[in-house]
Parts: C-alpha cells; structure tokens; sequence
C-alpha cells in the first residue's frame, strides 16, 4: 500500500467521524451535494498533494485507487468551483480537528 493510499484511508475514516458520514454516498445520485467526508478527504488530499484545487482533481482523475478510497469514481469527480463552496460551509471545529489528525498521521507516515 502507497503512502498516498494509507493516508487518503486515514483521512477518510477521520472525515467520517468528525463530520457525521458514516454510510452516507460520496456523490450525489440525482442532484444534491456531495458528502461532507468526501469534500473534506479531497480538501486534505489536496492540502497534503501541495496543488492548487485544478491541480488535485487533475492528479485524482488519475488515480481510480484514490477515488475509490472516498468513494468517488472520475467521471463523478466534482468541478474546483463545487469543492470551494462546499470547503467554505465545513465548520471551523471540524478543519481544526482534521489539521491536528493529519500532522500526527502525517508524521507517522514520514516515519515508516
């Protein structure tokens, strides 16, 4: 397993947590948004990748390992507009705990 990999796995099970998305579908079937754990896996991905938003879901079409992680297929992938206004609705509580569970995830990932 990639590093990349272990990690999106890691953010993804926090995101469920701190958000409330157990069992809740990553994309919308039929309108709707998308779930709040898969915005918030693709905002740390993008966080962790060092892209601009473009840049991410650039990479993450790629990447059909990563997408499925979340939940996401490529053709399902939302548009950089979508992601920035759903990243601005996500409570301030909820990026504080994700930023302190990424640099511990992130700083055991460095050390393996």
């Amino acid at each position: 397993m990639s590093k990349i990999s272990r990690f999106t796995g890691k953010m993804v099970t926090l995101a469920k947590s701190a958000v409330s998305g157990q069992g809740e579908s990553a994309a919308p079937s039929g309108g709707g948004g998308f779930a709040d754990y898969a915005v918030v896996s693709l905002h740390c991905l993008r966080i962790h990748l060092e892209k601009s938003y473009h840049e991410a879901l650039d990479l993450l079409s790629e990447m059909p390992q990563i997408l499925g992680e979340i939940g996401l297929l490529k053709a399902g992938l939302p548009d950089h507009s979508t992601l920035v206004k759903a990243f601005d609705r996500i409570k301030t509580a909820v990026w504080r705990v994700l930023l302190a569970c990424r640099r511990s995830c992130t700083s055991r990932l460095v050390m393996r």
